[in-house]
């Protein structure tokens, strides 16, 4: 008889595992008491082996019936990696593992059916659909483990909350007592990640330090003579063209080298540059771009046909894409987590440095908030996830699965719901509300007054939603003078969007003329009115309280300590400024207002984005119900800025603070929940959770109109939506925190030097000149001119296709100046001319044609090429012609500018009448 634990040692040192790593040495024991285990240790510590060689030990050993283990994974890249390094291992045992995604083909579903294996790799929404099929529910009475990877990602996630319920409903079905096993590089709660394996917390942590060997440094550069003048050649700000630089320095002596950005515009514009500029081969990463395109990527960066990589958060999580030993954080990386992830995916061996830079932009806030980042990371700290209890969508959803699966008492489903730690004190009238809900959608129905039964929408709705972070929709910017493509915006930002509203994006301000499919066309916006704040397209990644009162502490030690020779002349420069020109000193225990002449009123405010948003919502809202009018509000970590048609007065501030700081706070929460409803944000979550509780199919194009929010915002759709953003998006802790802190109001001539580097964020902008505008024009007048027409000459009935730049003064065949042109298909304005010239009888319409065509000729025959210039554009035609080329006497810029304005009208009022 051999020995099974010899036998196994002896093929895995095969597979050249010949000492355990330190994260192993403590886990595997652990796992093979049986006992629920969590494993906390850096990228390439050995983390997934140590979760599973112990169960792959077991299944040698025992040979227990399939499937025994289930090996869950949040994306379904990671899968690609996990199946190839899980079968490598699971060969040399005779132990089969399988993935099953969404992306499996028949024939590897059915095979998995027919050929059970031991492990089953899948992701938390394949899970849910295995759960209600016969065939697997059969195999899952034989699970005994269940690995849960990257653990961070399902704790604050409606996806992971509806997986811990699902882990419940596999309980039920599993005959034997099944063993959690959670596998993160990074937790920020320990106590929330250990209630996600077990409600009551029976769960071992294995872990060793989570900070590996890192080594990050900050770096900024000088702008020199060369870069000043490379900035013009490259039309560049110098300030940009540095950091690329110093991108550029670093990569080419360590390359291959992972870039990570905060936003996917930031993303495809860097990629962009380090190709053009430096001749670097590199390519972008991100969730806007096809499974296709990111896997050849990753692909050619792991085979060494990359110089470098640029991804979002996209590459945050363990994808293997080789061996990286430097990576560049672009910008502040906004949270510690993140950074260790990101950091992380650098020297991806035991033993291994991790080493990465961070590259911070010119704006102050962000130089010092990459300096609170690091040292809070050296210090311990981690950004806690923003747990939501109760979340009515999920439940909704996962009572659906279980009527499907086969419950059909209440009480049941109740207490099945109770076991995951995230539903523990969901209540029985909530259910009922609930259930209520799903029976007025058709989802489910009522036997016998309590039981519960199939409607005929469930299947539909159960396969058609899931919980995952909205995959949102890209839509196209487009300059509509000259047609070019300024950049994207998400779904979620342009819900909130209306025409005539003015947004930030590259830096410039845009008016919003017409949103339609996915485009939005735009106008470039020189002046902003007073009280208008632009919606300002930032970063979407919050950065922690805790991050930016250290970032505060800075500022007023700076402010308070003369010495500070060590910090970047830019930082010195505006600290002393603002001390030259007396503004107030600000405190840790301060909350300084600025009001700035009669319309905007800022704030020096270190509570977080979160934070901020939460106490911009309440002062702009209770200051909206005062006045009687729209106050509007802007936010960063740091700062926060209102704006109002009407001027406010200090002492209509000091009543909202008044009120803040002295009504109780569960009253103050009301309000904030009401303001909440009177955001763009709610707007396009309440269409997500309209979804999600299956009262539309999910794939029908919905428009939110007034009528759709007004006959959900006050239900449990609604209600659902104003909890999640009270999660995700605010803070209601503030409200006990600002009750010790001071106020002060000043009125100051103009913006204090701190206020204004957020200020010139979202108001200063490069102007659109009056010596911009022949350039725009000329742009405007190209693109008109590649245009293609259909030329007729109406004495001869000629035609031909020309584009306008080349378009013939007489018509070639008879010397004629009586042309006219239509579209280069229009076949039939031909034949009209050619049946005119012979004297044929023409129909009404016919002669309706014939006419426009003459006025077009006639209008040629005076003003020439310029005629069929503006017949280019959108929206003009025979009847506005001649009041356009009547502005040829003011001048050609007078004509092109006319005729910008009638394109403008023509995309306003074309969706009403397509």
């Amino acid at each position: 008889m051999i020995n099974v634990t010899h036998e196994f040692l002896v093929r895995l040192k095969k597979l050249g595992y010949n000492d355990l790593t330190p994260i192993q040495k403590i886990a595997i024991p652990k796992i093979m008491s049986g006992k629920n285990t969590l494993i906390i240790a850096p990228t390439g510590s050995g983390k997934t082996e140590a979760a599973v060689l112990p169960i792959f030990y077991t299944v040698f050993k025992e040979k227990p019936p399939k499937i025994s283990s289930l090996y869950i994974t949040p994306l379904r890249a990671l899968n690609r990696d996990i199946e190839d390094r899980l079968r490598k291992i699971g060969n040399e045992f005779g132990i089969e593992v399988s993935v099953r995604h969404g992306d499996s083909s028949q024939n590897e579903r059915k095979n998995i059916l027919q050929n059970p294996p031991d492990m089953l790799i899948t992701t938390p929404e394949t899970l849910m659909y295995l759960i209600i099929n016969n065939d697997f529910r059969k195999y899952f009475e034989n699970l005994r483990w269940i690995v849960i990877d990257e653990l961070q990602e399902m704790l604050d996630e409606k996806r992971g909350i509806e997986l811990s319920v699902v882990i419940q409903r596999i309980k039920k079905i599993a005959k034997n007592k099944l063993q959690l096993i959670g596998i993160s590089a990074t937790i920020g709660d320990v106590n929330i990640a250990k209630k996600y394996l077990d409600k009551h917390g029976n769960v071992d942590v294995a872990s060793i330090n989570t900070i590996k060997d890192m080594k990050i440094d900050i770096i900024t550069g000088k702008i020199s003579k060369r870069i000043l003048d490379n900035s013009n050649k490259y039309n560049l700000n110098p300030e940009t063209l540095v950091r690329l630089e110093k991108i550029n320095e670093i990569t080419k002596t360590n390359k291959p080298v992972l870039i990570f950005t905060n936003t996917r515009e930031t993303c495809e514009c860097l990629s962009s540059a380090l190709s053009t500029i430096y001749n670097l081969k590199v390519a972008p990463h991100h969730g806007s771009l096809s499974k296709e395109v990111r896997i050849k990527s990753e692909e050619e960066f792991k085979n060494g046909k990359l110089d470098a990589l640029v991804a979002t958060s996209s590459l945050e999580l363990g994808i293997d894409i080789g061996k990286v030993d430097l990576v560049i954080q672009y910008m502040s990386p906004r949270q510690v987590v993140r950074l260790i992830q990101r950091i992380g995916r650098s020297g991806h061996k035991i033993g291994k440095m991790s080493r990465g830079f961070i590259i911070p932009s010119d704006d102050i806030f962000d130089i010092l908030e990459c300096r609170a980042i690091l040292e809070s990371l050296y210090a311990g700290y981690l950004e806690k996830p923003l747990i939501q209890i109760n979340p009515l969508d999920v439940a909704a959803h996962e009572i659906a699965g279980m009527v499907l699966e086969g419950y059909r008492d209440t009480k049941e489903i109740l207490d099945i719901l109770r076991e995951s730690f995230y539903f523990e004190t969901f209540s029985e009238d909530l259910l009922k509300d609930v259930i209520e809900l799903l029976e007025s959608a058709k989802i489910i129905k009522r036997i016998d007054g309590e039981r519960l039964g199939i409607g005929p929408r469930i299947w539909k709705y159960y396969y058609g939603t899931n919980m995952i972070p909205d995959s949102i929709r890209d839509y196209l910017v487009i300059d509509y003078k000259t047609n070019t493509k300024i950049g994207t915006l998400d779904e979620e930002f342009v819900a909130g969007l209306d025409e005539e509203d003015v947004f930030i994006l590259s830096g410039k301000l845009w008016k919003v003329i017409s949103i339609e499919k996915d485009k939005i066309y735009v106008d470039r916006v020189n002046e902003l009115k007073p009280g208008i704040l632009p919606s300002w397209f930032g970063e979407t990644i919050p950065v922690e309280k805790e991050i930016a009162k250290r970032v505060y502490g800075y500022i007023i030690n700076l402010l308070t300590n003369n010495d500070n020779k060590e910090d970047e002349e830019r930082i010195r420069k505006i600290i002393k400024t603002y001390k030259d020109r007396g503004y107030p000193i600000l405190r840790s225990d301060l909350i300084l207002i600025e009001m700035i002449g009669n319309d905007l009123i800022f704030i020096h405010s270190p509570f977080g984005s979160r934070g901020n948003n939460t106490l911009g919502n309440i002062l702009s809202y209770l200051l909206s119900k005062e006045k009687g009018i729209k106050v509007t509000y802007r936010y960063d970590p740091y700062h926060i800025v209102m704006s109002s048609l009407l001027p406010i007065s200090e002492q209509e501030i000091e009543q909202v603070i008044q009120k803040l700081t002295t009504d109780d706070k569960y009253n103050i929460i009301r309000i904030l929940r009401d303001g909440i409803k009177d955001t763009p944000q709610f707007k396009w979550k309440l269409l997500v959770e309209i979804k999600r509780f299956g009262l539309i199919d999910p794939e029908k194009e919905v428009q939110l109109t007034s009528q759709l929010i007004k006959a959900y915002a006050n239900t449990l759709v609604g209600e659902e939506a104003v909890n999640e953003l009270l999660v995700k998006n605010y803070d209601i802790d503030i409200f006990d925190e600002i009750r010790n802190y001071q106020w002060k109001v000043i009125r100051v001539p103009q913006a204090s030097p701190l206020a204004k580097e957020f200020l010139d964020k979202l108001l200063n902008y490069t102007r659109a000149s009056e010596d911009d505008i022949p350039l725009l024009v000329e742009m405007y007048k190209r693109r008109l001119e590649s245009k293609e027409l259909r030329v007729i000459c109406l004495v001869c009935g000629w035609n031909n296709k020309y584009s306008i730049a080349n378009i013939p003064s007489k018509c070639p065949n008879c010397s004629s100046i009586f042309l006219t042109a239509t579209n280069p298909d229009d076949i039939d304005s031909v034949r009209i001319i050619k049946s005119s010239i012979k004297g044929e009888r023409l129909k009404l319409p016919e002669r309706k044609k014939l006419e426009a065509l003459k006025i077009i000729a006639s209008l040629f025959s005076s003003y020439g090429k310029h005629t069929f210039i503006a017949l280019a554009a959108n929206g003009v035609g025979p009847s506005n012609l001649g009041r356009i080329l009547s502005k040829l006497s003011e001048g050609e810029d007078k004509f092109y500018l006319a005729i910008m304005e009638e394109e403008k009208k023509f995309l306003r009022t074309r969706k009403y009448w397509q």
